[in-house]
Order: C-alpha cells, then sequence, then structure tokens
C-alpha cells in the first residue's frame, strides 16, 4: 500500500500550499487506516460546506482527524512549525478528555464546532485576510478544547452544589476555565509549539484563553454588542474585502504582510474570534432540520439527566431539566422558539450583515425556527382538542 501526502491546488482558497506533492513510502495497518480516513473526509469536502453533517463521523475520532486536516489544509503545521507528533498525541488526549456519556458536551461536538469555526473564517474571509496564521491554529485550539472534561453539568449546577472544579474557580466562568486550565497543562507537557517563538506562543496563548472564555454563555450578549460596536464604527469596508480575493493569497503573501491582519487593532481582531467561535458553537441551529434536530434531543437528553441528579439532592429543579413535566425539555417548539429569538437571530443576523458570505446560516436558521414554530402550533391544536 503507498501513501500519499498531498493538498489539492482547489484547497488554497484559504492559503493552501504549493503543488501536489507525492512521496511514497510503505504504510503500517494504522496508516492505511489513516490514509482512508482523509480520503472520506476529501470526499465530504471537510471546511467547505457551512452546513456539514458532523453526526455522520461520530465514531471515527472525529477531532483528532479533522483538526489535522484541517490544519494541513492551511499548512499551518509547516508554517508555524510544528512538532507533529507532539500535537497528535495531545489531540489524542484532549478527545480522550471528552467523556462520551455526555450525549451532547463530548468529541463530536468539539470536532463539529472545529470543523464550522474553520468553514467561517474561510468562507467569510477573515483568513487570510484579518488574521494571521498563529491566530488561525488559536482559533482552532480554541474550538477543540473549549469543552474539554464537561462534566454534562452547567456552570449553575457547578456553583449551585460547590463543586471543587467552581471553588478552583471563585465561581467564574468555571467550565470554560476549567476546560482552559486542564489543557493549558496538556499544551506544556507536550510542548508542540517549542519552535514558534516566544512572541508567537504568547499571542496563541492568550487569544485561546479569551476565545474560550467568550463561548460562557454569560458573555453571549456582551460579545454581540461590542461586535455591532466595532463593525458599525470601525469595520464598515470589511465586506469590501471578498472570499475571492481571499483565496489569490499565498502563504507566502500572508507572511509577508500582503493581508489586512495589521489594519485592524489586536482587540479588534480578537473580538472576531470571539464572536466567530459563538457563531460555530452554537451552529447545530444551522444545520439541515433532521441534524439540527438530533442535537437538540442529545441536549435535552443531557439536561434532563442534570435534572435527575438535581432531584435526587433535593434542589430545584434547572429550568428545561424536568423530565417529569411534559414537553418541558429543550426539544420543545414553544421553548426553541424563545431560544431562536433571544439568543440565536440576533447572534447570526450580526454575522452575515457582515460577512454576507454566511447567510446560508441565517436562511437555515430561519427554516429550522419555522419547523419549530409548527411544533409549537401542533402541540397547541392537540390540547385544544383534547379539552373539548
Amino acid at each position: 500500500v503507498k501513501q500519499m501526502h498531498f493538498m489539492d491546488p482547489d484547497l488554497q482558497k484559504c492559503g493552501g500550499g504549493d503543488d501536489a506533492k507525492i512521496h511514497e513510502e510503505e504504510e503500517t495497518p494504522s496508516q492505511v487506516a489513516e490514509v482512508e480516513v482523509k480520503k472520506d473526509l476529501e470526499n465530504m469536502h471537510l471546511g467547505e460546506h457551512l452546513h456539514f453533517n458532523v453526526l455522520s463521523f461520530a465514531n471515527r475520532s472525529p477531532l483528532v482527524s479533522f483538526t489535522m486536516f484541517l490544519l494541513k489544509r492551511l499548512d499551518l503545521v509547516a508554517v508555524l512549525n510544528l512538532i507533529e507528533d507532539r500535537f497528535v498525541a495531545f489531540l489524542t488526549k484532549v478527545e480522550n478528555g471528552y467523556d462520551p456519556e455526555n450525549p451532547y458536551h463530548n468529541a463530536t461536538h468539539a470536532a463539529d464546532v472545529t470543523q464550522r469555526l474553520f468553514t467561517i473564517l474561510c468562507t467569510s474571509g477573515i483568513y487570510p485576510l484579518w488574521i494571521n496564521p498563529v491566530e488561525m491554529f488559536a482559533a482552532i485550539l480554541a474550538a477543540v478544547i473549549h469543552d474539554y472534561g464537561h462534566p454534562g453539568r452547567n456552570n449553575q449546577f457547578m456553583i449551585e452544589t460547590q463543586d471543587p472544579i467552581a471553588n478552583q474557580h471563585n465561581d467564574q466562568h468555571v467550565l470554560e476555565n476549567h476546560s482552559l486550565y486542564m489543557c493549558l497543562g496538556l499544551m506544556s507537557e507536550h510542548n508542540f509549539t517549542r519552535n514558534m517563538s516566544k512572541k508567537d506562543r504568547n499571542m496563541l496563548r492568550t487569544t485561546v484563553i479569551a476565545m474560550v472564555l467568550s463561548t460562557d454563555m454569560a458573555e453571549h450578549f456582551k460579545v454581540i454588542s461590542q461586535f455591532e460596536k466595532i463593525t458599525n464604527k470601525d469595520l464598515r469596508n470589511i465586506s469590501s474585502f471578498t472570499p475571492s480575493r481571499s483565496r489569490s493569497l499565498s502563504i507566502h503573501q500572508i507572511l509577508h504582510g500582503e493581508s489586512n491582519a495589521k489594519t485592524l487593532r489586536p482587540d479588534q481582531r480578537l473580538l472576531l474570534l470571539q464572536m466567530a467561535i459563538k457563531v460555530a458553537d452554537l451552529g447545530h441551529t444551522t444545520l439541515r432540520e433532521a441534524e439540527h434536530v438530533a442535537w437538540v434531543q442529545s441536549l435535552e437528553t443531557e439536561f434532563f439527566k442534570q435534572g435527575d441528579v438535581e432531584r435526587e439532592r433535593n434542589l430545584t429543579v434547572s429550568p428545561l431539566s424536568d423530565r417529569t413535566k411534559e414537553r418541558n425539555g429543550p426539544a420543545n417548539g414553544k421553548n426553541q422558539i424563545g431560544f431562536f429569538e433571544v439568543i440565536c437571530s440576533p447572534l447570526y443576523m450580526a454575522w452575515a450583515k457582515v460577512f454576507p458570505e454566511c447567510s446560508s446560516l441565517v436562511d437555515q436558521l430561519n427554516a429550522n425556527l419555522r419547523y419549530w414554530r409548527k411544533d409549537a402550533e401542533n402541540v397547541l391544536n392537540e390540547i385544544v382538542l383534547n379539552s373539548a
């Protein structure tokens, strides 16, 4: 069996490498499997579609395979001189650190957010026009680790029960800080950025921390407000830089300052990334109906598991977490309507206004909202008929 290492020229739209390079070498069985996975990801056009269905890949270590595939599309392993075997070992530990018993906050969710964030940043032209390779790597890394070690309980539960994790982080961004604390330790242990400059390592660390903390829903409206403020004031011309222009830039051009990364202040670039990871994190709401509903059902199962624990401990059962109440959970049309209208629509509308290349996210979000409105209407009709 021969192994082929290559980068498709068609994938240069995010600053891909040179012409295809082919090396032949004998492979082990694990390498054969790796090549097969890569071929599948190529055939599935990973990193190209905003509505990619990660669930079809859920049982094949998606976090490791997706991350490496996406990094190599941009040639970032070589550009940043990462120590690849150390990084793969790090990714493997991270993937194994996601609890497979969590119906929602598991490694498949992390892989889903990672691939969607990558696609959003490329489709919108943010990379390579507005951020540099270190920031792009930081974004991918933040998505990979953002829910690491998630216990299947929310921040409020951890605080109310005075869980040791909450105590460790002084009740502040409890689970987000927990993921960062554990993964920053793993990064030091594996030291895959050893060859990067101190300046770049510091940028990487700062960006990852800020992005992961922004995934706390407590920060939701603050991030949207700040994003709308800078887009109204400072980034009025951002949409004039189209994806077709970004695809023409090579890694060589980016590294020699031919992008607009220096046009924005560091805090502005960071805010773009914080907003982008939020768009990616809630992205199941923009998937096709069947896939979206499957994610919501998984989330409901996880909520109900927390509610069961709260009931056992004689605690007040959290909202949407009481399985003893009919149609109480997230998979209830009435509850989803509120979530879409209050949380999701403002987020995606603000993003698509600045980056119209991502407008299909809003289109599918609205289609799913119509589904939940119909669901709520059917329940109401059923109640009326039963009471007649």
